[in-house]
């Protein structure tokens, strides 16, 4: 019998990470993985662009990913290149075998 974190993680695959429903295909520190971003809930938490007086500004992604897919929880502070862009983690957060990451990058 599945317990219900057997469940869970099935769903992931089958429905939240899935590219033709939510996901996309990305690369992430050269691997690729299916990505959800998600601009709203982002919105949500704060603002999306910060001005900075030096004349750059922060862009901000929050992402989803498979817990499987992506390895370890990565540390707040470590830089992963999400496709061709660095970014910093300034969140990371597991959530039933998916994890919220918000990233971080500054453009001049």
């Amino acid at each position: 019998m599945k317990t219900f974190k057997d469940i869970i993680k099935q769903d992931i695959k089958s429905t939240f990470i899935n590219d033709n429903e939510f996901s996309e295909k990305h690369r992430i520190d050269g691997k690729e993985m299916s990505v959800i971003t998600d601009g709203i809930e982002l919105l949500e938490r704060e603002k999306k662009v910060k001005d900075k007086a030096d004349g750059l500004f922060l862009k901000q992604k929050l992402i989803y990913v498979a817990a499987e897919d992506f390895g370890p929880l990565p540390r707040i502070g470590r830089i992963i290149k999400l496709d061709k862009y660095d970014y910093r983690i300034i969140d990371a957060i597991a959530e039933n075998c998916m994890y919220s990451l918000t990233l971080e990058a500054y453009k001049g």
